[in-house]
């Protein structure tokens, strides 16, 4: 053998051995690459899963509080308007009161007159 065709069948195997490494190194690096965009994309999906679970238990507590306010709105003007009627009959009493003082006082003093004409008779 020619030590010629030797040495260019040895180049020819080191040289198409090397492009095919380099193509496989290329190739496990895209794998590896594709992979981790995999893993990041399924993560970032969990993360979204995560998120709208969350956001749809923050839209119950929201809906739990807004119908909480909405019953003590009720209560309150419940309460104001006994607190109103309170004090419509608190005003008519006191007018009651009043009426009958001085319903009171015209009698003592009509009692007080007789009391006097009785006396100076």
């Amino acid at each position: 053998m020619n030590w010629d065709l030797l040495l260019s069948a040895l180049a020819g195997l080191l040289t198409g051995g090397g492009v095919s490494w380099l193509f496989k190194l290329r190739e496990d690096k895209a794998n590896s690459q594709a992979d981790a965009i995999d893993k990041s994309a399924d993560a970032m999906k969990q993360l979204l899963e995560n998120i709208e679970q969350q956001q749809i238990k923050f839209n119950t507590i929201i809906d739990g509080q807004d119908k909480l306010i909405e019953r003590q709105r009720g209560l309150i003007e419940e309460y104001r308007t006994a607190l109103d009627e309170a004090n419509r009959k608190l005003k008519e009493l006191d007018y009651k009161v009043s009426d009958y003082e001085r319903k009171l006082e015209g009698m003592q003093k009509l009692i007080d007159e007789l009391m006097s004409k009785k006396n100076n008779e």
